[in-house]
C-alpha cells in the first residue's frame, strides 16, 4: 500500500457535493449533541474522505455529535497492514485498534469465503467499540461503486430480491446476534453509509481538492478475490461495452429491490402470527404452519421462510436463494419426512403439520414417528371384538373389553388405555395437535388449552406437534401417552363397564416415551 502525497487538483464539485450529502443523512439519521458515531477507517481515498466530512458535520452546531474512529489489522499483508494502522494513528490519534487472525476465525467458525470472514470479523469489531463509548450507529465509507459491485455479485450468485437491493443509507445492522458466545448481541446498532449515493470518484477528489492524504490498499489489485475481479475487470468492460452508467443503473436496481423487499416484509409481518404461532425454543427450533405457509404466494414464501431462518440464527447470511426454494418446495410437495439441510448444520424439515427449523445441536429423540395424517380409528363392532389400523408409522389396535372393579385401569404402557365405548359410539378419528385445542381432562370440570397441558406435564415442543390424539364427535377423548378426557373415562358404578382397550404402537421409533 502506498502513500498519496498532498495535492490540490481542481474538484470543488465533487468535494462540495460529498460534503453537502453527509449533511443531509447526518439530518437523516437524526444525529444530534450527545451521540456519538463508530466510524470505520481503512486509510483509503473513502474512509479518509468519510473522517473529514464527518469531523467538518459535527463541528456544525445543528449536528455536534462525537466521532469514534475504529480500525482493524488483518493479519494477512504482513508489514503493509502495520503501515496502514501507523499511517492512520497519525491521521487520528484517539482511533481505537485491534488486530485479528482471520483465518484462525475461519477454522473456529467453518466460513470457507475469506472475504466472508474478514467482513464478519470487522462488523464484530466494530460492533464492540460500538458498546464501549455508547454508540448507535457505525458509519462506513462504502460508495455506490461498492453498491454496484455487490449487486453484481449477487446477480451473479442467483440471489433473489434480497440480494439485488444490496445496501442502502441506513440498514440493521447485520449481525444481530453475536458470532461468538463472548460478544453481547448489538441490539438497536445500525450501519450508516453517508457516502452510498456517491462515486469512488467523488471521494478521491474530494482528498485531492482538500489536500487529504490516503493510502492505497494493495490487495484492491489482487484477482483472488471476487469482488476485485468485478471492480477490476467486469465494471470496466460493463461501462465500456454495454452502458456507461452502469453505476446509476445498478443503484437504480438496488432502490427499487429495496422498495419492493420493504413492501413485502410489511405483507410478511401481518402474515408472521398465522404462520407462526408457537414462538421458537430454547433450543432454536422454529416450528411454522405447513398449511398456511403453503397457502401463501412463492414470492412472499420466500420472505417468510427467510425471516424464520433470522429468527433461529441472527442473521440472515449464508442462505442462498437455493435453500429457500428447497425449503419452499418441500412445503409445497405432497407427504411428509422431507429434511433440507442448511447452512451451519442447520435443518428444515416437513410433516403434514408443521414445516420446523432446527439448529444443528437438536437430536430427533422423539418417540412418536413423523408425518401422522388424521386418519379414521377403526373400532370394534358386532362379532369382532379386535379391530387393528395401520397408518402413517402406526399399528393401532382397538379391543372390546369388559372392565371390573378389580381391572387394573392403569395399563403400565402409557401408549394403551381403556376408554368409554359409549364414548366412542360416534366413531373416532385420529390426528395431531392444532392450535386452539382445548379438552377436559380427567377429574376437572372445565377445559383446558391442549398447549397448557403440555406445558403442565413438561412435554417438550418438538414432540407436541407428532403427539396422536382420538377425536369423538364430542372432542379430543384422549392424548395418547398423556391424559384422558373425563367424559371419555371408564365408569364403574355398577361393579363392571362396556370399555374398549386401544393401544397404539410404533411401526419405527427413536426412544420409548416419557
Amino acid at each position: 500500500m502506498g502513500r498519496h502525497s498532498r495535492r490540490n487538483d481542481r474538484g470543488f464539485w465533487p468535494a462540495y457535493r460529498l460534503y453537502t450529502t453527509a449533511l443531509t443523512t447526518a439530518r437523516r439519521a437524526g444525529l444530534g449533541p450527545g451521540d456519538v458515531v463508530v466510524a470505520g477507517v481503512s486509510g483509503g481515498p473513502d474512509s479518509c474522505a468519510l473522517m473529514n466530512v464527518l469531523g467538518r458535520a459535527s463541528s456544525d452546531t445543528r449536528f455536534g455529535f462525537r466521532i469514534q474512529p475504529a480500525h482493524l489489522l488483518h493479519d494477512f499483508r504482513g508489514q503493509e497492514t502495520y503501515d496502514d494502522a501507523d499511517f492512520v494513528r497519525q491521521m487520528w490519534p484517539h482511533c481505537v485498534f485491534e488486530e485479528v487472525d482471520v483465518t484462525a476465525y475461519q477454522r473456529e467458525s467453518g466460513v470457507t469465503s475469506f472475504e466472508q470472514a474478514a467482513r464478519d470479523v470487522r462488523y464484530e469489531f466494530f460492533a464492540r467499540v460500538a458498546r464501549q463509548v455508547g454508540a448507535r450507529l457505525v458509519a462506513v465509507g462504502h460508495t455506490a461503486d461498492d453498491l454496484a459491485e455487490t449487486v453484481l455479485l449477487h446477480v451473479a450468485r442467483g440471489s433473489g430480491l434480497h440480494g439485488l437491493r444490496g445496501m442502502s443509507e441506513l440498514d440493521p445492522w447485520p449481525y444481530p446476534t453475536a458470532l461468538r458466545d463472548s460478544d453481547p448481541p448489538a441490539t438497536g446498532l445500525k450501519v450508516w453509509r453517508p457516502l452510498i449515493d456517491l462515486t469512488r470518484h467523488h471521494t478521491i477528489s474530494y482528498c485531492r481538492n482538500y489536500g487529504i492524504d490516503y493510502r492505497d490498499d494493495s490487495t484492491n489489485h489482487m484477482r483472488d478475490f471476487a469482488r476485485n475481479r468485478v471492480r477490476l475487470d467486469l465494471m470496466p468492460a460493463l461501462k465500456a461495452q454495454l452502458n456507461p452508467r452502469i453505476v446509476d443503473a445498478l443503484g437504480r436496481i438496488s432502490r427499487t429491490s429495496a422498495a419492493q423487499v420493504d413492501y413485502m416484509e410489511q405483507q410478511a409481518d401481518v402474515l408472521w402470527p398465522q404462520v407462526a404461532p408457537i414462538p421458537a425454543a430454547d433450543d432454536g427450533t422454529l416450528q411454522l404452519d405447513r398449511i398456511g405457509l403453503a397457502g401463501t404466494h412463492p414470492a412472499l414464501l420466500h420472505i417468510v421462510l427467510r425471516r424464520a431462518w433470522v429468527e433461529v440464527t441472527g442473521h440472515e447470511h449464508r442462505l442462498t436463494e437455493r435453500h429457500l426454494a428447497a425449503m419452499a418446495h418441500a412445503v409445497a410437495a405432497p407427504g411428509s419426512g422431507k429434511t433440507i439441510q442448511l447452512p451451519r448444520g442447520f435443518r428444515f424439515t416437513v410433516d403434514y403439520q408443521w414445516a420446523t427449523l432446527m439448529g444443528p445441536g437438536r437430536v430427533d429423540d422423539c418417540p412418536y414417528p413423523p408425518g401422522t395424517r388424521e386418519f379414521r380409528l377403526t373400532l370394534p363392532w358386532g362379532p369382532i371384538a379386535v379391530a387393528v389400523t395401520r397408518r402413517d408409522g402406526w399399528e393401532v389396535t382397538a379391543e372390546s373389553a369388559r372392565v371390573r372393579s378389580e381391572t387394573p385401569l392403569d395399563t403400565g404402557n402409557v401408549l394403551s388405555a381403556y376408554l368409554s365405548s359409549e364414548a366412542l359410539a360416534g366413531g373416532a378419528i385420529v390426528r395431531t395437535w392444532q392450535p386452539g385445542d382445548r379438552m377436559q381432562p380427567l377429574g376437572m370440570p372445565g377445559t383446558r388449552k391442549l398447549q397448557d397441558i403440555f406445558t403442565d406435564s413438561k412435554m417438550p415442543r418438538h414432540w407436541r406437534e407428532r403427539i396422536p390424539l382420538v377425536v369423538t364427535p364430542r372432542g379430543i377423548a384422549w392424548i395418547v401417552g398423556g391424559r384422558i378426557a373425563d367424559w371419555a373415562a371408564v365408569r364403574l358404578e355398577s361393579g363392571e363397564a362396556a370399555a374398549t382397550f386401544v393401544r397404539f404402537e410404533p411401526l419405527s421409533v427413536n426412544a420409548e416415551p416419557a
